[in-house]
């Protein structure tokens, strides 16, 4: 009798241990570690990836592995490793660290197959007589191949040519005349188009010094983070182009990640036209099949390159030597849900473990970024000039409160922008214009009673959207239709405070009624197909004026573009968060660097009622390095990032009264356990209600851990949750643990 298998297998499902299963002797060949499998979980079944294996028996009565699936498919070893090392320090289940690893989930899928006829021996019809045996219909079918030379033939497309019924093949396959076989189909991903090959560019002498490390390390293959600090339009995509040439060139294979799926199709194309079938595509609206089916490229060999959003950081390259986080500033970064990893910190521990190179981009580095740089965890390396030594764009500030005051104006432009607009598309060059907010109206407001029209479910104002008439909560998304009388006094003019991209887009064509006028954002982009098609129209030169939210500062680069314009820079600056000054900066800096990309110089008008706050005074210099070092003092004063680490605890629940009262003794606990380990350089900050107090009906109430070493930290939060979980409480609340956290709303 063989010796018995069992599995531990972790799920995804928020379990802190794994479970472990028999391997039915059918299952014994296909068992292994890393596989996707099918089990019983009490009465129903569930997903999950097999970790271990051995012939020890540790309960009594295992249940028996139900499925293997995708038998074909198992989750390499380093990404194991690497989805043990999330699980530890994003405070999640291995289970869950594993489905987001795994390249397709804990799925079951197959290849998609299509049916080919063959003509099993064509020699032997070489007279008419031999087509004798034949029914007029057979041999009709007969003579289509051997006039046309064919050999195999799709079924369909053969059924549906000659006007066939099945049984006709059928009966020449019973004769042994033909042979049906099975194809595999490759599903696309959608982005195929042809391109003009493009051949590797001159590089400047900035462009060089920054080359030189990154190929060195490349070509010795060895563990370097690099962060590439250059401004909009200095050539960073050219290098990482040039990076990647070398790493294929020594058998190795690629990752670039973008910070947003809009973003795909541009760097898709500049990565395709210079290596061609070579570069795979990867992010979240990709079906399962075609997830599926570039997973076999990759195993084939036939991909080396994978090009996607920050899922497309756990491609199973076997010789992994290079990953690009481009714009890796960008909090797209940061996954919102379990595991709440980030894109950045996750792509330095995959290539320290795999010795691959990290190139970090960016014109406005993160300032976490910037201070690893500093004490030299990473190589800094600079491109300070545009290509060709192409003028940086010339900044203006509007100061609308002056214009509001003087009377100059009374919309939501000044008459400087209105102006450089029309002048634009006199001379048929293209324009952004950037606005950080959806809909027609930040919300409806009642002149009588004073109370603005918030959300039933959340603790926030309801957006107006005027396609549709209707009102939209932005985070729990009830929509209802928009009130004709205060529904809180019942006055009946309600006014519409504020200004969204449905508004502008109004305004705009009210203004501009030639222009040829396109909206960004995410309620007119809708499926990948829908902004594939604005994408084309943009890059063929059919729009004059492009306006939308914070999508068209992360790396657009149009040459025909000459202005940009800010509509309200302050927007970000009245958030309750410590990194609103950084966000605020960064997005105007990138907003403005897509201005002058071509060889007309361009302009940048931004607009703000703060034009003396500091964020945007260096945004007006384009200087990073006056703002980060300002900021950075900033940080260290307040004894936050990057000089200390935080993690948040975040208490949910739909009862007000019951949620706080857990928190604090939540926060109770990890104090008594502070003083206990005598971590004095750790503080518990809190707890308070967030600045979002209600969403979805949930109660939100949040503390902060705050410290130098994260090591005493997770210690501190482990030891709090494993205390608190072992009071079996009553009435449980959600506790959601946020590791680097990047949103404290």
């Amino acid at each position: 009798m063989p010796t018995p298998l069992f599995a531990d297998v972790a799920l995804k499902l928020p379990l802190s241990k794994t479970y472990q299963y028999a391997v039915p002797k059918k299952m014994l060949s296909q068992a292994c570690v890393g596989r996707i499998c099918r089990v019983p979980l009490r009465n129903t079944r569930a997903n999950g990836c097999i970790v271990s294996l051995g012939s020890k028996k540790k309960c009594p009565f295992p249940k028996p592995i139900h499925k293997i699936l995708t038998p074909d498919f198992s989750v390499p070893p380093p990404l194991m490793d690497l989805a043990h090392w999330i699980s530890d320090y994003y405070f999640c289940s291995l289970g869950e660290a594993l489905s987001c690893v795994s390249f397709i989930g804990f799925n079951d899928c197959k290849k998609r197959l299509e049916k080919w006829v063959r003509l099993r021996d064509p020699s032997r019809f070489k007279t008419p007589e031999s087509l004798d045996s034949l029914s007029s219909r057979q041999s009709e079918t007969v003579r289509y191949f051997l006039l046309n030379h064919l050999e195999e033939i799709k079924l369909n497309p053969l059924l549906k040519c000659l006007n066939l019924s099945r049984s006709v093949i059928q009966n020449l396959i019973k004769k042994n005349i033909l042979e049906l076989f099975d194809v595999a189909l490759f599903r696309k991903d959608g982005y195929e188009e042809h391109l003009v090959a493009s051949s590797p560019l001159p590089l400047n002498e900035f462009q060089k010094s920054a080359f030189e490390p990154i190929k060195s390390a490349v070509s010795k293959r060895i563990y370097k983070t690099f962060l590439l600090n250059g401004i909009t339009g200095s050539g960073k995509t050219e290098i990482y182009l040039q990076a990647l040439d070398l790493v294929i060139k020594n058998g190795s294979q690629g990752i670039v990640l973008v910070p947003e799926i809009a973003l795909t199709p541009q760097t898709l194309e500049r990565f395709r036209s210079r290596f061609g079938d070579k570069i795979g595509v990867y992010h979240s609206q990709l079906t399962l099949g075609q997830k599926y089916d570039l997973w076999h490229r990759i195993k084939q060999g036939e991909t080396q390159c994978l090009v996607g959003a920050r899922s497309a950081l756990f491609a199973p390259f076997p010789r992994l030597g290079l990953i690009v986080v481009d714009e890796e500033h960008e909090s797209t970064y940061k996954q919102n849900e379990t595991p709440r990893y980030h894109a950045r910190d996750v792509a330095v521990m995959r290539a320290r473990c795999e010795n691959a190179v990290v190139i970090l981009g960016s014109a406005t580095p993160s300032l976490e970024s910037f201070y690893n740089a500093q004490i030299g965890k990473f190589t800094l390396l600079t491109l300070p000039e545009r290509i060709e030594k192409a003028p940086l764009p010339t900044v203006r500030l509007i100061d609308m409160t002056a214009e509001i005051a003087h009377k100059k104006t009374t919309g939501i432009f000044s008459r400087e922008l209105l102006g450089a607009v029309q002048k634009r598309l006199e001379n048929r060059e293209q324009v952004i214009l950037f606005l950080n907010r959806r809909g027609f109206a930040n919300f409806l407001m009642c002149p009588s009673c004073r109370k603005a029209v918030e959300c039933e479910h959340c603790s926030v104002t309801m957006t107006y959207h005027s396609v549709g008439n209707r009102l939209v909560c932005h985070y729990c998304g009830e929509m209802k239709a928009a009130f004709k009388t205060c529904p809180y006094c019942g006055y009946e003019n309600l006014m519409q405070l504020g200004i969204g991209t449905q508004r502008l887009e109004q305004e705009l064509s009210e203004k501009f009624p030639a222009a040829r006028i396109l909206r960004m954002d995410s309620d007119s982009l809708g499926s990948r197909k829908v902004f594939l098609q604005k994408w084309k129209a943009i890059t063929a030169g059919e729009v004059d004026i492009l306006f939308g939210t914070q999508i068209l500062a992360k790396g657009f680069d149009l040459a025909p573009v000459t202005l940009v314009g800010v509509i309200s820079a302050d927007h970000s600056l009245f958030l309750p968060d410590f990194r609103s000054a950084e966000r605020t900066f960064s997005l105007l800096t990138q907003v403005a660097g897509r201005a002058g990309r071509g060889n007309i110089p361009g302009e940048v008008i931004i607009q703000t009622f703060l034009p003396k706050h500091y964020s945007i005074v260096d945004a007006l210099s384009q200087d990073y390095n006056v703002f980060a070092n300002r900021e950075l003092k900033n940080r260290k004063a307040l004894r936050f990032p990057p000089y200390f680490r935080l993690i948040s605890v975040l208490f949910t629940g739909k009862n007000p009264k019951i949620v706080p009262e857990r928190i604090r003794r939540f926060s109770n606990l990890l104090r008594v356990f502070r003083n206990q380990l005598r971590l004095k350089n750790v503080s518990v900050l809190g707890p308070a209600s967030s600045p979002i107090s209600k969403i979805g009906d949930q109660y939100r109430y949040r503390l902060l851990v705050r410290g130098e070493k994260m090591s005493q930290m997770r210690c501190l939060i482990q030891m709090g949750l494993d205390k608190y979980h072992s009071l079996k409480l009553k009435h449980p609340c959600r506790i959601t643990i946020d590791v680097d956290p990047t949103d404290l709303l």
